[in-house]
């Protein structure tokens, strides 16, 4: 063996990465910031700045069917990305140890939840509040300086824990630890010989029918849950109602670098799952459309002890499972390389999704004296939003010399990848 090889694999070894993935993990960061784009024209969740401009009734379709589509794949994406996390999290608990990975995860999940929470989250209202946006114009506690703010803030027991709460979309993180910590728990209870013996050496990918049953009871279980604690109603920014399926999709990114569920995936069951997923957003659609009506409020399939809410639940998680199989596999099998801009758009990924907040708002306050049709708002914020929070994430990682080395590719034989890896 040569020594440029020898070279080749020692990189591959130091960090094996499946560039579909990282693929995956850029369609996702752009497709948090298209929904957040949406709810800004849209009366379909919640954001810190929203518009509401009267349009026509094809313009108010359009908007319907487009919001749909990312509420839809928005919802599924975070589960396949919970489940990202809980693939990469075995390997990284291994290479480290239980002291090195906790003190990465907080470096890298921790400190920018801190900030945001503290700093960033708090400037924002507050300069929304001072530029006359509703509702924080409003807020009692905003009318002051932001030092004033603060005060009031550490004034009261309640609205400090609320304040600590608070985490805008970076809930995300607060999230993503949380699993990780289950995962540390159970790392420590495997450790216990009668529960190792339990553990399979071989687990093959379950079938179709076994999947759809289990997505099945996750939705119903998900309905009842959402009876409760519909999906805009998060406790300390911990969204309960998705919560089982985010965490279903965690532990199943775990299984599936452990035994290699992503190699097992099949054409067979790729289509399936297509026909699946177009099938359960039909039925979304003909429900809204036909039976509900589009002067209907999107809030009935929240939560809630009714049938619109039931059939949500049911293709929430179908469609959340089925993404796993059309996405993964359909990504690793045409979209694992990278050109020079996807390279840098995944490297940039993390932090375009820390900045897209502010960036996209002061975009959207911009444009907002401009007397158009929401569709062609949303046709100028969208890609200038993702363009600026490129750019500006690049600089970022820059100037802090954070940029991803070249990674050295060498195509090797199964064998040998899953042994390095």
């Amino acid at each position: 063996m040569n020594n440029s090889f020898e070279n080749s694999v020692t990189t591959v070894a130091k960090k094996p990465r499946y560039l579909f993935l990282d693929n995956i993990k850029v369609l996702f960061t752009i497709l948090v910031i298209y929904w957040h784009v949406m709810v800004t024209y849209v009366d379909a969740g919640w954001w810190y700045y929203k518009e509401s401009n009267p349009v026509d009734p094809i313009s108010s379709i359009l908007l319907l069917i487009l919001v749909s589509i990312g509420g839809i794949f928005q919802t599924s994406l975070l589960g396949l990305f919970f489940l990202l996390g809980g693939y990469f999290t075995p390997k990284s608990y291994d290479r480290k140890g239980g002291y090195n990975f906790w003190k990465e995860r907080l470096i890298r999940l921790g400190i920018p939840l801190v900030l945001y929470v503290v700093l960033i989250n708090p400037l924002l209202i507050y300069a929304l509040s001072k530029i006359g946006v509703s509702p924080w114009s409003t807020n009692p506690a905003l009318q002051g300086t932001l030092f004033d703010y603060y005060i009031s803030i550490s004034l009261s027991w309640g609205e400090f824990i609320d304040f600590l709460s608070f985490a805008g979309p970076m809930w995300f993180l607060k999230v993503l630890l949380l699993f990780t910590a289950i995962y540390t728990i159970w790392r420590q209870i495997t450790k216990l010989d009668s529960i190792k013996e339990k553990i399979p050496k071989e687990f093959p990918i379950p079938r179709y029918l076994y999947l759809l049953l289990l997505a099945i009871g996750l939705g119903i279980l998900t309905f009842l849950i959402r009876i409760i604690y519909p999906i805009d109603v998060r406790p300390f920014e911990i969204p309960l109602g998705q919560f089982i399926q985010y965490l279903l999709m965690f532990g199943v990114g775990v299984i599936c670098i452990r035994y290699l569920w992503f190699e097992q995936m099949t054409k067979k069951q790729v289509k399936l799952w297509l026909v699946t997923i177009i099938v359960s957003a039909l039925l979304i659609y003909l429900d809204f459309f036909i039976v509900l009506g589009v002067e209907a409020d999107l809030i009935v399939f929240s939560g809630g002890a009714n049938p619109h809410a039931f059939l949500f639940a049911l293709a929430d998680t179908i469609i959340c499972m089925g993404v796993i199989f059309v996405l993964i596999k359909g990504f690793y099998s045409k979209f694992n390389k990278q050109g020079p801009l996807l390279r840098n758009l995944s490297t940039s990924a993390y932090h375009m999704y820390l900045v897209h907040p502010p960036i996209l708002i002061a975009i959207s306050l911009g444009i907002a004296t401009l007397d158009l049709n929401p569709i062609i708002k949303i046709g100028i914020v969208l890609p200038l939003a993702v363009l600026f929070c490129y750019l500006a994430s690049h600089f970022f990682l820059e100037r802090l010399n954070l940029r991803l080395t070249t990674r050295t590719e060498v195509h090797l034989p199964s064998t040998m990848r899953d042994h390095l890896n």
